[in-house]
Parts: structure tokens; C-alpha cells; sequence
């Protein structure tokens, strides 16, 4: 195939409302002060402060100003690292992950801890849950977390201030536990895990972050522990709102320039791209993609490449960059293995997208409907190929450049950056 059977592409930028808000600092300062968190803690008081894996928009100054708050208060904050099996379950690799998303001693103004073991506590229904042994230590624990659709399952609880009780700060052992139960259980056995976890943790609230259509902070607020189930569902159906997406219900190529546990815990958003790869699970009804190209690993996933079996085809140097215990350890908690299968391998760009288009058998390449995105999280703007454009315009929501451009790629046939 010549480079200049490639279709041509437009740029697109989708029209989302922006809802950020003015100051991150006040915003955090408020919420803690109107939910009276100066009148729980206790001078000397030793507090955890938790951290995730996820690539949340102002982590950093969100939990450095809950730093500050806690220690104007005579109290001692730590950062608790609580994702679960990431970072290969090892405390190298979850502090690495953390300081990949700014979460540092420097940046926080506190330490960062990691914990490597975890202890049972029971449930209800004779069940039994883990948590890290680490947090028992504290006196205080504060639950920070960005809420959101989750990646693999829909439920009352999904990526929010439950599942980082549930999962997130049951380690390894923990995570791998309630994944035990299967997808078709994650809706209720996380809000069951969170109910027992709390029972045995000083939590004192939960921070809840939330995001608009262009990742920026649109809302930060303190949610007691008695109130996570309920406020927690009222939160991610706001989320669900503003989720972003791809505007067109069926493609024939989507090509991803870059995936990675950083942008979405499945690297690319199943919510995004209409792939699941759950055995047993129907997929998405859309959008309907028949091929996705996934070029690149970002390199602040640790080389954690969970989720490149939702794609078709990659390249060389995406699975020379696969951190292969890491991804085989995410992958066997969640027990989606599909997920960690190797796509087809290329390589160079060029020759992925290639094989992709010419897997269609026999498209007009100038007839194939094309996106090109940079990742899952950041989709205001994307090309599209000539066979979107007119779709593009009638949306009413997107604006389309007026010159169409052939893909361009560098002298190691990978794309030019867009």
C-alpha cells in the first residue's frame, strides 16, 4: 500500500462546556472545613492521606493542600499509596507509579508510603476482605479519589471512594480477592467490602473529585463515611454526564496513539472505544469499531500494559516497552485476562495502520471512517478521516479544519505528532 492510499484526515475539536473551577486550593480548603475536619482530628494525630493510580487532573495540589490542612492542625499527614495490585504489588513499584503522577515527599509536602502486606477483616455473609496492614497505623485516614464510569462493570459503585476502600487499599492480596468474585459480582461485593473495611478503619471522610469533558476539576467535595453509598451514586451519575467520548457510533479504524493505566485503569477506556474483553460479558452496542491501532506505552504507567488486548494491532516498540509481571499481575487480579493478550505486532506505525486498513478486505481506503486520537482521556481533539467529515458537520457540536492532510510520518515511519 503507497502512503498516499492512506485516507486523508481532518481536524476535529469537539465543543465541550468548560467547568473548571476557579481554585483548586479553596475549593480542597472548603470542602474540608465545611465538613468540619478540623474538629475530628486530634493534635499528635498520625494521618493517612490516600493515593491512587490514576492519572487525576491536579492530584498533586489537591493532596498537598489536604497536606497543609492537616498540618495546621498539629497533626502528622503521610501519602498512602492504595491501588491495589499495580506497581507489580510491590512498594518500588506502586512509589514509582506515584511519583510518575507527581505524587512525591517534594510535591506533597508529606512522606509517601506503600504497603506490601495486607490482614483479613470479616464481612457480612461470612466473607472476608483484606486490607493493608499499613493503614491500621494511623489514627485518621482520609479517602481521596476521582468518581467515575468504571472500565469493566456498572453498579452503584464504580471508580469512586468505595472502591478505593474495597480495592485500592486491600493491596494485592485484597484486590485479588473481591476480583475472585467475578464481574457479574464487582456491583455489589465492592459496596460490601467498603461497608466491612470501614468498620475496621479510622476513616474520617472521603475527598471526591470530579472531572468535566476536558479533565479539569469541576468539583471537589467532603463526603462523611456514612454517606459514601448513597452521595457516591448521585456523584458518578453527575460524572457520567460530562463523560467524553468518540462521536461516531461505528468506525473501521481507530487509531490511539498512546495507552496507559494513566489515562484509564483498562489503559484505554472501555467506556471510550465500545470493548470490554470480558469472557462471558456482552460488549458495548457502541460504538461499533472493527479495528483499533494502539502505537505507544506511556511511559507513566510503569510499563504496565493492561489493556492492549482490547486492540487489533500494535507495534514493536509499544510491546518492547510492556512491563510483561506487571501487566500479568493486573491482569490475574481482575481475572479479565483477555485484556493482557498481545495484539498483532508491527514495526512501525506506518506498517500497523496498514495492516489494519488492509484487513478490512478491500475498503476503498478513501471510503474507510478513520479517527485518530491521541489517547482515551483527552478527546477534544482528533483527526477524522474524509468519510466522517460530512457527519462531523452536521453533529453541530464539532468543528472540522477546512484542509485535508495526508497522514504524515517521520523517517522511522511512525506518525508525526498531532
Amino acid at each position: 500500500m503507497k502512503l498516499t492510499e492512506f485516507p486523508g484526515l481532518y481536524e476535529v475539536r469537539q465543543f465541550f462546556p468548560d467547568r473548571s473551577i476557579s481554585s483548586i486550593e479553596e475549593a480542597v480548603k472548603g470542602a474540608l472545613e465545611s465538613a468540619g475536619l478540623g474538629a475530628l482530628l486530634k493534635g499528635g494525630d498520625k494521618v493517612a492521606i490516600t493515593a491512587g493510580s490514576r492519572g487525576i487532573k491536579n492530584i498533586d495540589r489537591i493532596l498537598k493542600t489536604v497536606v497543609e490542612f492537616i498540618s495546621s492542625r498539629s497533626c502528622h499527614p503521610f501519602i498512602l499509596s492504595a491501588m491495589g495490585s499495580h506497581g507489580g504489588g510491590t512498594v518500588q513499584g506502586q512509589l514509582e507509579i506515584l511519583a510518575n503522577l507527581g505524587i512525591t515527599p517534594e510535591r506533597t509536602g508529606a512522606p509517601v508510603l506503600a504497603p506490601d502486606h495486607s490482614r483479613p477483616v470479616p464481612g457480612e455473609g461470612g466473607l472476608t476482605f483484606h486490607v493493608s496492614k499499613l493503614a491500621f497505623e494511623f489514627d485518621k485516614i482520609i479517602v481521596v479519589n476521582r468518581i467515575k464510569p468504571h472500565t469493566s462493570f456498572h453498579g452503584p459503585a464504580e471508580s469512586g471512594l468505595q472502591k478505593m476502600v474495597a480495592i485500592g487499599l486491600g493491596g494485592p492480596e485484597g484486590a485479588s480477592k473481591i476480583h475472585g468474585h467475578g464481574v457479574e459480582a464487582l456491583p455489589s461485593i465492592i459496596p460490601a467490602a467498603a461497608a466491612a473495611v470501614l468498620k475496621h478503619l479510622p476513616v474520617a471522610m472521603g475527598l471526591a473529585i470530579l472531572e468535566d469533558s476536558h479533565e479539569n476539576t469541576m468539583a471537589i467535595e467532603a463526603v462523611m463515611p456514612g454517606d459514601f453509598t448513597s452521595r457516591e451514586l448521585q456523584l458518578l451519575e453527575e460524572a457520567r454526564l460530562v463523560m467524553p467520548g468518540i462521536p461516531f457510533d461505528s468506525l473501521d479504524v481507530l487509531v490511539v496513539d498512546e495507552m496507559g493505566k494513566n489515562y484509564s485503569g483498562t489503559g484505554m477506556d472501555t467506556n471510550v472505544i465500545g470493548r470490554l474483553k470480558i469472557q462471558g460479558v456482552p460488549e458495548p452496542v457502541r460504538p461499533k469499531i472493527k479495528r483499533i491501532v494502539v502505537l505507544n506505552l506511556s511511559p507513566r504507567c510503569g510499563g504496565n500494559g493492561y489493556g492492549v488486548g482490547l486492540a487489533d494491532f500494535t507495534t514493536r516498540r509499544l510491546v518492547d516497552n510492556i512491563n510483561h509481571e506487571a501487566m500479568y499481575l493486573n491482569a490475574m487480579t481482575s481475572t479479565f485476562v483477555m485484556r493482557a493478550m498481545i495484539p498483532m505486532i508491527y514495526p512501525d506505525d506506518m506498517s500497523a495502520i496498514r495492516a489494519a486498513v488492509k484487513s478490512l478486505g478491500g475498503v476503498n481506503p478513501g471510503a474507510v471512517r478513520m479517527v485518530r486520537i491521541k489517547n482515551t482521556l483527552n478527546l477534544e481533539k482528533m483527526l477524522v478521516s474524509e468519510s466522517l467529515a460530512e457527519e462531523a458537520l452536521k453533529s453541530g457540536r464539532m468543528q472540522i479544519s477546512e484542509k485535508l492532510k495526508p497522514m504524515a510520518f517521520d523517517e522511522s515511519n511512525n506518525l508525526m505528532p498531532f
